[in-house]
């Protein structure tokens, strides 16, 4: 009897020695395992959101504002200060480099209705919608910051003129307003009568025997 006594009591030991074990040990693996698991999905989701690109912000270009410029025009040309060039020197300077005399006439006429006063150092700023000016015999079209002329080289008689004649060879007549609109038309019989009276009044060239 005490041995079997005995051998029950061992036993009864040992099983609680032993049960908790392997139910504190299946705990310890199931919370192990469920923490792995959180660990994991935790970590897949931190990876996802590193590695998934951003979408980049839309920024709205802001429209940057045209400074203004900051040329000046020169002052005005008044009353002394105002140059002529008169008709009978527009023909003796332009006529020769035409080389054709009813060419002539009409590009004299187109002057006449562009600045019928003939004056080199007139403009007309502030008329043109654009900004730019009208400057000289030819009223030639000109822009601040414009890298072939300057302002005051087309207030030049000869200088103006030089330039129309070359817009002229490339051109023709097309340039001018006063052309492509016909109001040259209404000044060319008075340029034809002047040419007529100044033809008449030329002094002969002696004849050279």
């Amino acid at each position: 009897m005490t041995r079997r006594f005995v051998w029950v009591m061992l036993i009864m030991v040992v099983s609680t020695m032993v049960f908790p074990i392997h139910v504190s040990a299946a705990t310890e693996n199931k919370t192990t395992l469920v923490f792995e698991i959180k660990i994991s999905d935790l970590t897949k989701i931190l990876e996802g959101k590193k590695t998934e690109p951003k979408p980049e912000p839309v920024v709205t270009p802001t429209p940057v504002a045209k400074s203004a410029s900051k040329y000046a025009l020169p002052p005005k040309t008044v009353g002394d200060a105002r140059v002529y060039m008169h008709e009978p020197e527009i023909r003796a300077y332009i006529c020769p480099k035409i080389g054709d005399i009813n060419k002539c006439n009409i590009f004299i006429a187109v002057l006449k209705a562009e600045n019928g006063t003939h004056e080199c150092t007139r403009d007309n700023r502030g008329l043109n919608r654009n900004g730019s000016v009208d400057i000289g015999l030819a009223q030639i079209n000109w822009r601040p910051g414009n890298p072939w002329h300057t302002f005051e080289q087309l207030q030049d008689c000869k200088y103006n003129l030089d330039v129309a004649l070359e817009m002229y060879s490339r051109r023709g007549f097309q340039p001018w307003y006063a052309y492509t609109k016909g109001a040259y038309l209404k000044h060319l019989p008075a340029v034809l009568a002047s040419a007529k009276i100044i033809a008449e009044t030329a002094p002969v060239e002696p004849l050279i025997n």
